[in-house]
């Protein structure tokens, strides 16, 4: 799944030229990663063993650091302009393809984008995901 997400996110105009690691940072210029973060993956279990799961991620990004307010309000204005896309892409119902055992049924910011982690030369910054699914039951 979690590389259907990474190919769902790469359609994103913002990363679609961008290297995109999973659960991983290099370090070296500017790259995003996603990075699976824990969860309770069964949100709804049914008799007939189908059930409604989640699987919770974050975008982070590692950016060059600076002091200059105008990048400062780019790297803000990024972050914005992230999670309108996702937000439309829910209106087009566009999501990931898990298969024909699972549907995805919406895609969610579930956090504002965050300053995790800075270095004198990176800043690591950081928004979090939910993809809610629904799971064919094997009864």
């Amino acid at each position: 799944m979690i590389e259907k997400i990474r190919e769902w996110l790469l359609t994103c105009p913002l990363l679609a030229d961008q290297r995109l690691n999973v659960n991983h940072l290099l370090g070296y210029g500017i790259e995003y990663a996603i990075v699976e973060a824990p969860t309770t993956p069964i949100v709804t279990q049914y008799m007939d063993g189908s059930s409604i799961r989640q699987k919770v991620f974050a975008l982070a990004a590692l950016k060059d650091e600076s002091p200059d307010i105008l990048q400062n309000i780019a790297e803000s204005g990024f972050w914005e302009q992230f999670t309108h896309w996702v937000e439309q892409q829910n209106h087009l119902r566009n999501y990931p393809d898990f298969g024909t055992t699972k549907r995805v049924r919406k895609v969610t910011v579930t956090s504002t984008h965050y300053l995790l982690s800075t270095t004198p030369t990176t800043a690591r910054w950081q928004i979090q995901l939910s993809v809610t699914y629904y799971q064919k039951g094997e009864r």
